[in-house]
């Protein structure tokens, strides 16, 4: 039982804010350069790509298996980047993440820093999405 009515106000808003709405994912951050790229059209609502979207990789890559599109399309579609990665620079993606070398280089060095654990997570996704009977379709 709430006992003044400045508890309860703030336990209505609390419930009002947390009530029943649709996830919404983060917002693209801005990378230096790429300000007036267009955003990212995002189409599914798969949890996996929240990291992705976070990070401001959709500014550059699209990832179609999990319902992201890029504004821009400058960078291949990383639902295929597990092997693509392998084909490109001769190396599996586990040991090009932490080392890339060209454009992800400049880029995982000075625009886009991933923590070890979200390198992992980076990893784990992509073999997955290259594991998925569909990986690259949309549902």
């Amino acid at each position: 039982m709430v006992r003044s009515p400045l508890v309860a106000a703030v336990l209505v808003l609390a419930v009002a804010a947390c009530g029943p709405s649709q996830p919404r994912p983060p917002k693209m951050p801005a990378l230096p350069g790429m300000a007036a790229s267009p955003p990212p059209t995002i189409t599914g609502n798969d949890p996996r790509a929240y990291l992705f979207i976070e990070k401001g990789c959709p500014t550059c890559h699209s990832i179609s298996a999990l319902g992201v599109k890029s504004g821009t399309e400058v960078g291949p579609d990383l639902a295929k980047a597990y092997e693509d990665v392998q084909s490109r620079f001769g190396e599996p993606l586990e040991q090009f993440l932490p080392n890339p070398t060209g454009t992800m280089q400049m880029v995982l060095s000075q625009l886009i820093h991933l923590t070890p654990a979200e390198r992992d997570s980076v990893i784990h996704i992509l073999k997955r999405l290259h594991d998925e009977p569909q990986a690259g379709h949309e549902p």
